[in-house]
């Protein structure tokens, strides 16, 4: 705590930079919405969020607190007055772009994830994906007894939990999925690993519509990782927040489990934690780290985890969610569709709920081409498994070598595993 109010104290000074150093032209529109919301709610946790944090009780921690206290408020004084700054000066003004531009994307795909694609392949191939899977989408609605896939997802989220049992329903699913991956063997889990599963702080909430996990730290020696679910905000309508609750439809929360606890985005980080490599503990590919936690969303189906026909629509639809984003990122990122036409593509094609759609969209102006990661990276997985199979490689000896590379591009992973 005496180390982040020395911080702290250094954030009035940032702020001042950020304010002075600022350029109306290059501002996006849309960051200082996002901005508008995120700020308060960083002012609000360190004014009130992290008292539950702060020691009490002892000479030493009453010492920490003379100092951690000033330095908390006085920053978030400084954001207080950043977002006044933001609302009256920078947002009349700003008129920059979050595109990045043709060229840096295809540089970004060839020189940093090692991919064959440029943007004009990349889209024709989330095209598709996208006609593929709308398919297999169909099929499964069909099988429920729904010419349209569309009437059968909106059935199934009327099922859902409370909001006062909602992250409940999350961490039940959490444990359940980490038992079926210990007893199918699939992977190895590593000693002394704990997933936590808790609301989603209000800071995140603008940006993460549905649900987020949040790594250890790679040099942190306790293997602890965060799952935060996005509850309704206070103040949503009645139209918001049963939008809001129907994103977390009980069919639906143990593939959310699976992707993004065990034996997904939980298990791969903390193996690859134990890396001795200090490169490969600090850094990671998008396109292996979101591509794990799409594949064993199919690798689970296909061991039976996952195979409710309920489940198996809502899998497919966001299957299909996952194949909408490689339109729309590449859409954002070369600066061809609007904010408000990428909303509009993923409320009218996947279906999303309009609230949530538009924190997608957000979040994917803030990360060039991490959208296009989960589709990319979990074809280039399930083609190195094929690999393995043909070598005569078990499931289990499979993703514990791809684990313990660490979160490589798939491409270095095929050398590194020698397939």
């Amino acid at each position: 705590m005496a180390a982040l109010a020395e911080r702290l104290g250094e954030a009035p000074a940032a702020i001042d930079a950020a304010i002075a150093n600022l350029d109306p032209a290059l501002v996006p529109a849309e960051w200082v919405d996002l901005a508008l919301r995120t700020v308060p709610a960083g002012a609000a946790l360190l004014r009130d969020g992290v008292n539950d944090l702060l020691p009490s009780g002892t000479p030493l921690a009453r010492a920490v607190l003379r100092s951690f206290r000033p330095a908390a408020d006085e920053a978030a004084a400084a954001l207080d007055r950043y977002a006044e700054w933001l609302e009256r000066e920078l947002r009349p003004k700003a008129r920059g772009t979050f595109a990045i531009g043709r060229d840096a994307v295809d540089a970004w795909l060839k020189e940093k994830e090692l991919l064959d694609h440029d943007a004009s392949s990349l889209a024709r191939w989330g095209e598709e994906l996208y006609r593929e899977t709308e398919s297999l989408v169909g099929e499964a609605a069909k099988a429920l007894g729904d010419d349209d896939w569309r009437d059968a997802v909106a059935k199934i989220r009327e099922d859902h939990p409370p909001e006062d049992g909602l992250v409940e329903a999350y961490r039940s699913e959490m444990e359940r999925s980490r038992g079926a991956t210990r007893d199918s063997a699939l992977a190895t889990i590593p000693y002394g690993e704990d997933l936590l599963v808790e609301a989603m702080p209000a800071f995140q909430r603008p940006t993460y519509p549905y649900a987020a996990y949040v790594g250890a730290a790679p040099f942190e020696t306790r293997r602890l990782g965060r799952f935060w679910v996005t509850l309704p905000e206070k103040d949503d309508d009645e139209k918001t927040r049963r939008e809001r609750l129907e994103g977390h439809p009980r069919a639906g929360i143990p593939i959310i489990a699976c992707h993004e606890g065990y034996p997904g985005h939980h298990l791969q980080l903390v193996t690859a934690a134990d890396n001795l490599s200090v490169a490969r503990k600090a850094l990671r590919s998008n396109l292996f780290v979101e591509g794990w936690g799409l594949y064993v969303e199919e690798l689970m189906t296909d061991l039976g985890y996952l195979d409710a026909p309920e489940t198996r629509l809502l899998r497919l639809k966001d299957l299909l969610w996952r194949a909408a984003r490689v339109i729309v990122d590449v859409g954002l990122s070369t600066g061809e569709m609007s904010f408000a036409e990428a909303v509009a593509f993923l409320v009218d094609r996947p279906k999303l709920e309009p609230p949530n759609a538009t924190a997608e969209v957000r979040r994917y102006t803030l990360n060039p081409l991490q959208p296009s990661s989960y589709a990319l990276g979990r074809a280039a997985i399930l083609a190195l498994r094929d690999k393995a199979r043909a070598a005569g490689w078990g499931m289990r000896y499979f993703h514990d070598r791809l684990l313990a590379a660490g979160s490589l591009p798939p491409r270095l992973c095929e050398a590194e595993l020698g397939l």
